[in-house]
């Protein structure tokens, strides 16, 4: 246990302690309901952004859950070789795609597949195309509603992202990074402070996810936690206050 003294030079101490929830103590939802009925809706769509519709009939794979979840390990070797647009569709959409809809009074709420806390979604995933079948090379975004990317920026980011990702080697031979970032006004707006700790639980629930699916695919994913924050942020063009990054995963065909 840290001593007081320690704790004022500990910054992440320091907001563990003032975002602890005590018995009495607990603040009602800064949101009136309508405002959180809205923010349950909540989906970030580039409207002037090329679109590109992906795959959505997904037929059972042959691996169970149970050998994925066995299975899964870190892969940081990568063949170089392509993924089809296929597969890309499919990791998102088991990543965090809608799985379902239900009627919550005059409001819609999606579901994905990945849980979150007060289902509020803070999570946006922007996939670096690298080296995909059937689509240029670039930085995309994730429009989980209409399970559909938008065309960002076209290029070849390896070599940037080679850097900003404090120069993971794997990168050079990766098919396609999620680079994901948390909008935290969708979930402090319920849960205060506390709603930060929640957005990055969400991350790694979203980057399990992605694990399991790329191996019940016979694909290899790394995560990876260690970037330069505000080069990556202004490469995606957001804030990075009210939305900033928050974690990164690879994945690519495994060598061998």
């Amino acid at each position: 246990m840290l001593r007081k003294e320690q704790l004022k030079s500990s910054v992440s101490e320091m907001y563990h302690e003032n975002t602890k929830y005590h018995a009495g103590l607990v603040q009602p939802p800064a949101l009136t309901a309508p405002e959180l009925a809205e923010k349950l809706r909540a989906f970030k769509i580039y409207r002037r952004a090329p679109v590109v519709p992906l795959p959505e009939d997904f037929p059972v794979g042959e691996m169970s859950l149970e050998e994925a979840i066995s299975q899964r390990r870190s892969i940081r070797e990568f063949s170089g070789d392509a993924i089809t647009l296929f597969e890309l569709g499919k990791l998102l959409f088991f990543t965090n795609g809608i799985t379902t809809a239900r009627q919550d009074g005059k409001v819609t709420q999606f579901l994905r597949a990945a849980p979150s806390a007060g289902a509020l979604y803070p999570i946006e995933i922007y996939p670096v195309v690298l080296n995909v079948t059937d689509l240029a090379s670039g930085i995309y975004h994730y429009n989980v509603r209409d399970h559909a990317l938008e065309l960002l920026r076209p290029g070849d980011y390896r070599g940037t992202l080679h850097s900003l990702l404090l120069y993971q080697d794997f990168i050079s031979t990766a098919s396609l990074l999620f680079l994901m970032t948390a909008v935290f006004p969708r979930v402090k707006g319920k849960y205060g402070e506390r709603g930060y700790r929640f957005s990055l639980l969400d991350a790694g629930h979203i980057a399990q996810n992605t694990y399991l699916v790329a191996t019940a695919m016979n694909l290899g994913a790394v995560t990876i936690g260690g970037f330069l924050d505000d080069d990556l942020n202004a490469l995606l063009g957001v804030d990075g206050v009210e939305e900033a990054m928050v974690y990164t995963t690879a994945i690519g065909k495994p060598k061998g």
